[in-house]
């Protein structure tokens, strides 16, 4: 069977393998793809060389920790919400059930031949260039697993549409599109007829509310030649234009922009990534950071989510949904009438009880301001008491922290606190750990580094010192904290890039330095460690690699903080003295 083609779809969708795979059931893991995986810088004469190449972190590792999804004749059991959702779209709009193919990465070439019309990639980070991984990989001085496996999906796709004769369109779409603008030159690489994206900040556009009709013009070759200047309800063609040195590259960039109301979203018809659902899209933060802000506020009404859990369920042997969100807190809110951004208790208690009545047996919320964890002190006790947290049932949440800076916290994301003051922010980070903690939450808090290029040393001390306070005045709190690199996209999508490779200063080596230490102490040798107690087999094998790696970037950031000298070496041990 290996190399045969299965069938003939006119349309085959897919993603990589970073965002195919199910982590061996590790949340945190699926942010693994952002690591290194290769320097191309490394000299021969390098130790590690002798021992892995180029390898960064050993892709054996990660092979294992981040392996495939199943499937079934190549076709995948899982793929990720979104690429569900363009699915469902198209099988809505028209398209018969054998014209549509959810194909696994690794069997690609099995559903690529003659009667192949349009190949559709989706993309979360191309090529590297989000937050987390420009973190990791030192402003894309390394390669990226996300980078590498991204490339990879592609020469497979050119080397099947070569091999079995196919002149498909491939075409990129989901959020990390923007991606391509920066470099240009894989879009002549990958082969890419074109690149979905919106025109607002780098928001991916809401395409599966018109999937059809976006298929039908691919097919119809409707974007070869289409006017930039089309009404806006409609999809339009930017061919742009990219100076390289003496070399002109070009990219069709298709532009979309529109809110499909929640009747012409359609409901996923085959299982998603993790269980993964939505409930309501937008967030009406307005943080100037972000590109989410730029998407208006709709909520999905319970039974719509009832829906797309029990296909989960029935299809996938769902035990658990992660329910996604960009605020889980926001939920039922009416903008124009709240304007202090008072969550509405009773909406998202409907909502998580008509989740449970699923049967599912965890509820996990993926996003949620601090502001409105407490804004409602009786908001997080009845979550919890719907969702059944417990000792042996924590919840993780992802929440902005941003900053310790007052200055810089107040100047870009003042409606991030609201219904609280911006003087008011140490505070409110502090009791709201406390209080998720007591309802058996646990925050994993992501903070910017060089935020607009705007950052000085006082604001990242302002970091240093509260992070120190909250595990000083709180010895028993748990929560995680981690940088990213400051990415122009939202209303600063003007703005540079913090290059963490060449512009860090000494004190925002001492954020990563701190935030490290904390994860490693408070994150994997204690928290860790607790819940691996009363876990499985599974959690204990992942509890020992993070125990025996946690220390590794520690080493490396000392390590760093010599070479350079001087100030870097003094915040190192200011920190170790008195902020440890």
């Amino acid at each position: 069977m290996k190399g045969k083609r299965l069938g003939h779809p006119k349309i085959v969708l897919t993603a990589d393998r970073t965002l195919m795979s199910p982590y061996r059931g590790v949340s945190l893991a699926t942010f693994f793809g952002c690591a290194p995986a290769l320097d191309p810088n490394r000299k021969k004469s390098d130790f590690w060389y002798k021992i892995l190449g180029r390898q960064v972190t050993p892709k054996i590792l990660f092979d294992f920790i981040c392996n495939p999804i199943s499937h079934t004749n190549g076709v995948a059991n899982f793929a990720p919400y979104g690429l569900r959702k363009v699915e469902a779209g198209l099988l809505r709009d028209g398209f018969k059930r054998e014209d549509v193919v959810v194909a696994h990465p690794d069997h690609i070439e099995k559903f690529i031949g003659p009667e192949t019309q349009v190949i559709g990639t989706y993309e979360m980070d191309p090529l590297g260039m989000g937050p987390v991984t420009m973190t990791f990989t030192y402003g894309r001085k390394q390669t990226s697993y996300d980078e590498f496996y991204c490339r990879d999906l592609h020469m497979k796709i050119n080397a099947a549409k070569k091999k079995n004769g196919s002149n498909a369109k491939v075409i990129a779409g989901a959020s990390g599109t923007w991606q391509y603008n920066y470099d240009p030159e894989k879009i002549q690489e990958y082969g890419l007829y074109a690149i979905l994206e919106g025109e607002l900040g780098g928001i991916a556009p809401e395409i599966d509310g018109h999937a059809g009709r976006f298929f039908n013009y691919l097919i119809d070759g409707q974007f070869d030649n289409m006017d930039p200047f089309r009404k806006r309800g409609d999809f339009k063609v930017n061919i742009k234009e990219f100076k390289r040195g003496d070399k002109t590259l070009h990219g069709r960039f298709v532009n979309f922009w529109d809110r499909p109301d929640m009747d012409d979203i359609p409901n996923i018809v085959e299982p998603s990534m993790h269980g993964m659902i939505e409930v309501m899209r937008g967030c009406g933060r307005g943080c100037k950071f972000c590109d989410v802000t730029l998407r208006s506020l709709r909520y999905y009404p319970p039974e719509k989510v009832k829906k797309e859990i029990e296909v989960n369920i029935k299809k996938g042997g769902a035990k658990s949904a992660w329910v996604h969100s960009d605020d889980i807190f926001v939920y039922g809110m009416d903008p124009r009438t709240t304007k202090q951004m008072e969550p509405n208790r009773e909406a998202i208690e409907e909502l998580f009880t008509a989740i449970m009545s699923t049967g599912i047996e965890r509820a996990n919320p993926t996003h949620g301001t601090l502001a409105g964890a407490i804004a409602d002190e009786k908001l997080i006790p009845s979550i919890s008491k719907i969702i059944k947290t417990g000792p042996n049932n924590y919840a993780g949440i992802q929440c902005g922290f941003e900053t310790g800076s007052i200055r810089l916290i107040e100047k870009y994301a003042d409606r991030k606190l609201a219904p609280y003051q911006p003087e008011e922010w140490h505070w409110l980070v502090k009791e709201s750990v406390k209080t998720l903690n007591e309802n058996y939450w646990v925050p994993a808090f992501t903070l910017i580094m060089g935020l607009d290029n705007d950052e000085t040393p006082e604001d990242s001390w302002e970091t240093i010192r509260l992070i120190s306070e909250l595990e000083r005045e709180q010895p028993d709190s748990m929560f995680t904290v981690t940088p990213l690199t400051f990415v122009p996209i939202g209303l600063l999508e003007k703005s540079e890039f913090f290059d963490i490779g060449n512009e860090m200063n000494a004190a925002q080596l001492g954020v990563m330095y701190k935030t490290w230490q904390h994860n490693f102490k408070y994150g994997i040798k204690k928290f860790m460690t607790k819940t691996a107690k009363n876990g499985s087999l599974k959690s204990g094998v992942f509890n020992l690699i993070a125990r025996t790696l946690g220390s590794v970037p520690l080493g490396a950031m000392e390590r760093y903080a010599i070479r350079q000298g001087g100030e870097h070496e003094r915040v190192i041990e200011k920190i170790k003295v008195k902020y440890w």
